[in-house]
């Protein structure tokens, strides 16, 4: 009866343990992999600066096309060491495979608000 009884309490314990953890809530903290800050200057200077756009899709020249995203960021990451610029390219899809240099120019400039509206199609008016 003892050793039924350690069992028991054994198996209770474990029963506990385990709903308990099922219930907690827990945190993790994960560092960003890109600095924010730099990105977002990059972005104003892509917006504000078109030969700074010219001359960062430069920098894909030797690059074999079509590519992913992590080819671009491995590519840009031997060209330049400035985080803003390779921030720039870490915001691309990483689901596209790119066709070529223009391609990722038109990627880029998605963040540019004057640009969408210019390629923004509007619909006809229904009277």
């Amino acid at each position: 009866m003892k050793q039924l009884s350690k069992l028991l309490y054994t198996v209770v314990m474990l029963m506990t343990n385990q709903d308990r953890s099922k219930s907690s809530i827990s945190e993790v903290r994960h560092k960003p992999t890109h600095d924010s800050e730099s990105l977002n200057q990059a972005v104003d200077r892509t917006i504000n600066d078109q030969n700074f756009l010219n001359t960062i899709i430069k920098l894909l020249g030797d690059l074999n096309f079509p590519a992913f995203k992590n080819n671009i960021i491995d590519h840009i990451k031997k060209e330049t060491k400035d985080p803003g610029v390779i921030s720039l390219f870490e915001s691309l899809d990483g689901y596209i495979q790119f066709r070529d240099q223009y391609h990722v120019q038109k990627a880029l400039e998605v963040n540019d608000p004057k640009k969408k509206e210019d390629n923004q199609i509007t619909s006809p008016t229904l009277f």
